[in-house]
């Protein structure tokens, strides 16, 4: 059989030389229009953006998809099928993807805006806390000083109170002693009187001579102010019995009027007492209503005072919550506001690449439909196959 086919081509060698030739040439010149329309396919501008989509990974997909397809010469119809739905599910995405972001966005507009009405109110709460603890701190400065003054007037008054008892004790106490020394006269005189008048009656009877000597009366008396000092009525007797009787009228009529002065004395000591003893119990009931005054108006402000410190604590506790709301609403501004910008930045990204695939797709059909030689040429040269 391996000669039948030797002698066959030698045959055909030494009779056919023309047409061997002519074959080879036909070859050739296939393999150069073959050559020359591969290189025309390729700079075709479709060929560079098939160069283009197979960088991305979802072209590269699809082209691989074409490459099985026309590797086993099926109908590229599957294809189209594919892409259109692709395009399909892409565009429903971003429908979604939009119709999400507005969802989103518009909630995302009113959790800022209540951030920002809550960051308002706590500082509007914080500035009327700290002004209304501002006054009741001034307030409560003014309650203290009033306080403290009317203190120190109640105890102005009770050293005047105290002052004003220890001096009427005293001035009682020297009254006491006046009147006493004074009583005692009056005592002595009417002890010594009675004896005297007797004694003038007997010297009248006896009809002693009437004329006494100054010098002897005179010197009576200031023997009786020696002696009396010790005891008035001792001496008033013992300057009795030293006396002539015709003497003793005399006497007696000086004894009554020293007596009646005396006596006067002591009503006007007495008087003067009683004047002393109604005015000072005036002034310590004064005293006493100045005190009991400024204690209950001390007690009223100690009352406002406590009021006032407790108000001032709600303030304060208001202006603590308030700052507390403010830092929370604003911490969650910041974070809302981050998610927010994170999500759009999210959706750009994704409607970017969702644009970007759609593109692709929309470029792949616009190539199958016009330049499938293109699209040939390209699978075979990157041996997609």
């Amino acid at each position: 059989m391996k000669i039948l086919v030797a002698l066959v081509i030698a045959l055909c060698l030494l009779t056919h030389p023309i047409v061997c030739k002519k074959h080879s040439n036909d070859e050739e010149h296939s393999a150069f229009e073959k050559n020359h329309k591969k290189l025309t396919l390729q700079d075709d501008p479709s060929y560079s953006k098939l160069e283009e989509i197979q960088d991305h990974p979802l072209g590269s997909k699809i082209l691989q998809t074409i490459a099985l397809q026309l590797k086993g010469n099926e109908s590229l119809s599957a294809v189209s099928k594919l892409l259109n739905d692709l395009k399909g599910d892409l565009e429903g995405k971003q429908i979604d993807a939009d119709n999400e972001r507005a969802q989103i966005g518009s909630q995302c507009k009113k959790d800022l805006q209540n951030y920002g009405q809550r960051i308002s109110l706590s500082i509007n709460e914080i500035k009327d806390a700290e002004f209304k603890a501002k006054r009741l701190n001034e307030a409560i400065a003014v309650y203290q000083a009033e306080i403290n003054e009317k203190a120190r007037q109640i105890k102005v008054f009770q050293a005047k109170d105290d002052t004003l008892r220890d001096i009427r004790r005293q001035d009682n106490l020297d009254f006491s002693t006046r009147t006493t020394q004074m009583k005692e006269m009056v005592q002595a005189f009417e002890v010594i009187l009675p004896k005297l008048h007797q004694v003038w009656d007997v010297a009248a009877q006896h009809k002693a001579g009437s004329f006494i000597e100054e010098e002897a009366i005179n010197e009576a008396l200031v023997q009786l102010a020696k002696i009396g000092e010790e005891n008035p009525i001792t001496a008033m007797v013992a300057l009795t019995s030293t006396l002539e009787p015709t003497a003793v009228q005399t006497l007696i009529e000086k004894m009554e009027a020293i007596r009646d002065s005396i006596k006067e004395s002591i009503k006007a000591e007495e008087d003067a007492e009683a004047k002393n003893a109604r005015d000072t119990d005036t002034i310590l009931a004064a005293i006493f209503n100045a005190i009991e005054s400024l204690t209950r108006e001390k007690s009223s402000d100690e009352e406002a005072l406590q009021e006032t410190i407790r108000n001032r604590d709600i303030q304060d506790k208001r202006s603590r919550d308030a700052h507390a709301e403010f830092n929370a609403a604003k911490n969650g501004n910041q974070q809302r506001n981050q998610q927010c910008q994170e999500y759009e930045l999210q959706y750009q990204q994704n409607t970017i690449e969702r644009d970007k695939q759609t593109a692709i797709i929309r470029d792949v059909q616009n190539i199958i439909a016009t330049k499938i030689e293109v699209v040939t040429c390209f699978v075979e040269e990157n041996n997609l196959f």
